[in-house]
């Protein structure tokens, strides 16, 4: 009973969908009338929305395809990235501050020259003469003036001097160590730069992939659906399938050809994102080398959290941190500390350049010591400490987040591992099952609906192997940078 229920529906739906044979004598239905230009449709006539021509929409300009491998990729990112290049400029200022820091302990050389003018004003030979003043009726009257005039004297020195900070009670050697903490921080903060860097373009690299492989599956879903359109086709003209077998391919064609639109057009964005990832012009389509098999796994995760801890940069610029703050409480401390200054040299003191005068050497030891401060320097190195003890609870927390970062890592390759081998099974089956039915209806016992079925999941089966692989290797990315990458500056 419940088959033959089945049957009438099956029934009812061809009868529905292909047009009814008239018996002999009987008169078809007239046409629906067209209503003419400006007048309304008759009452009950179903309206559709007018849609005019779609406009044509030019395809994207792309250059010609530049073949990459993996490992040209990243190098080509970390040349080019602007991370990295901000960072290697930082690692430049570091270093060159280093240097300032290192140059206040050597010994300087300096040259100094004067010269000094000496007039003589008063003493002078005296000055006599007549005066005239006409409006206050002053004629000729003589006068006498003496201190005008006098003799110059001119003194020049020239001098050599040596200097030496003898003694600075560790403040030169805090701040060398200081420069030379944030000289590791910067390398540091490099290399994670470089690590985020390497993780971005290996994802993009892979979504390449990905989008390439969906695009292969989603046309061999159109071949096959296009080859199921012409079986229909020829099954329907000499009479042994119905024309509802024929819609189902066209319609299992129309979408199979929609789902190779969106691969593409998913296809050219990923190929855009890698190029910005890479910092090359966007048009570049960039062909991404095949893979030869997926990596194998490390199985004891506790060896990756000790590579971890001892490789990722978090860890280096913590452990500078402490020395840094560590050297600040040297620093704060020299405030009360004296000073020793050592410096020496020739010196030619002479009143005419032009002549070779003696050469006297000269030395100066200079002792500065502040005696009281206001506690200044005690409430300096009390922060210092404090800011000690805030980098070691640093480093801590560091430490406990490379740990979680890589199991949590750990955790996720597992899963998309096993997410792999479901979709790569899933994928056989759905394969097997095409092949099942193709010959099923080859020898006349299977319908067309059964092998547009068995396509649909084929394509379903190649699309979640393709996302599971790119999940895999995405995961094993995130491992990695778990762990640490190895970038030299």
């Amino acid at each position: 009973m419940r088959d033959r229920f089945v049957v009438l529906i099956v029934v009812c739906a061809l009868a529905l969908a292909a047009p009814a044979a008239q018996p002999a004598g009987a008169q078809q239905a007239p046409p629906a009338p067209t209503p003419a230009p400006g007048m309304p449709p008759a009452p009950g006539t179903p309206s559709a929305p007018a849609l005019g021509p779609i406009p044509a929409i030019p395809p994207v300009p792309t250059l010609a395809p530049r073949p990459l491998t993996l490992a040209d990729a990243v190098t080509t990112a970390l040349q080019n990235s602007f991370q990295t290049r901000q960072a290697a400029l930082a690692v430049a200022i570091a270093r060159a501050q280093l240097r300032e820091a290192e140059a206040q302990k050597a010994v300087t050389l300096g040259g100094s020259a004067s010269f000094t003018d000496n007039s003589q004003c008063c003493g002078g030979s005296p000055v006599s003469g007549t005066i005239s003043i006409p409006s206050s009726g002053i004629s000729n009257a003589p006068f006498t003036a003496t201190g005008i005039g006098g003799s110059a004297a001119t003194n020049t020195v020239f001098a050599l001097t040596l200097k030496y900070p003898l003694y600075t009670g560790g403040a030169l050697e805090a701040q060398i160590a200081i420069a030379r903490a944030n000289e590791v921080i910067a390398e540091a903060q490099f290399a994670a730069a470089a690590e985020q860097v390497v993780f971005s373009v290996r994802q993009a690299y892979y979504s390449v992939t990905a989008s390439e492989a969906n695009v292969g599956s989603a046309q061999r879903s159109v071949d096959a659906a296009r080859e199921n359109v012409r079986v229909a086709a020829a099954r329907v003209q000499v009479g042994t399938s119905p024309q509802f077998d024929l819609l189902q391919a066209q319609v299992q064609l129309a979408q199979s050809a929609q789902a190779l639109t969106q691969a593409r057009t998913a296809l050219s964005q990923s190929q855009q994102n890698l190029a910005a990832t890479l910092v090359l012009p966007l048009p570049t389509t960039v062909v991404p080398a095949g893979f030869s098999g997926l990596p194998e796994v490390p199985q004891d995760v506790d060896a990756l959290i000790g590579q971890a801890l001892q490789r990722r940069p978090e860890i280096a610029a913590a452990r500078a941190g402490e020395v840094g703050a560590q050297a600040a409480i040297d620093l704060a401390a020299s405030g009360l500390a004296p000073n020793i200054t050592v410096q020496a040299g020739p010196q030619i003191q002479t009143s005419d350049p032009t002549t070779r005068d003696a050469v006297n050497l000269t030395g100066t030891i200079t002792l500065t010591l502040a005696i009281l401060d206001g506690g200044l320097t005690q409430a300096k190195v009390e922060e210092a400490r404090s800011r000690l003890q805030s980098a070691k609870v640093t480093e801590e927390q560091t430490r406990q987040q490379v740990e979680l970062d890589v199991r949590n890592a750990y955790l996720s390759l597992g899963n998309a591992a096993d997410v792999l081998r479901s979709a790569l099974a899933g994928q056989t089956a759905a394969r097997e099952a095409l092949r099942i039915a193709n010959v099923r209806f080859q020898a006349g016992v299977g319908t067309q609906l059964e092998v547009v079925t068995a396509v649909q999941n084929l394509s379903t089966a190649d699309t979640n192997v393709t996302q599971a692989a790119f999940q895999y290797y995405v995961a094993l990315a995130q491992l990695d940078r778990a762990i640490g990458v190895q970038v030299k500056i």
